[in-house]
């Protein structure tokens, strides 16, 4: 499992969420920690993942890509548009 921080912390105030990617990834999840007050956009840019390009769906409900981690699993949907 990957730890996404930047110090070292104690464990309780690690997240551990599931990523289920969606819609032309390379890979189909990837299990992570991250450290307590980091948001779904730093997670997403530290995978190489603009958040700008991505849906978030948590329980069957989109989130936004700047709320603050919690513990859980999340789908991240590929944003495809055109025109």
């Amino acid at each position: 499992m990957e730890r996404i921080s930047k110090r070292s912390q104690k464990k309780s105030s690690l997240k551990r969420i599931k990523l289920k990617f969606v819609g032309g990834f390379d890979i189909k999840e990837k299990e992570l920690e991250a450290e307590e007050g980091k948001r779904y956009s730093e997670v997403l840019s530290s995978l190489g993942i603009n958040p700008e390009t991505v849906v978030l769906v948590k329980d069957n409900t989109p989130i936004p890509t700047d709320d603050f981690v919690e513990d859980g699993e999340v789908v991240v949907m590929r944003v495809i548009s055109g025109g």
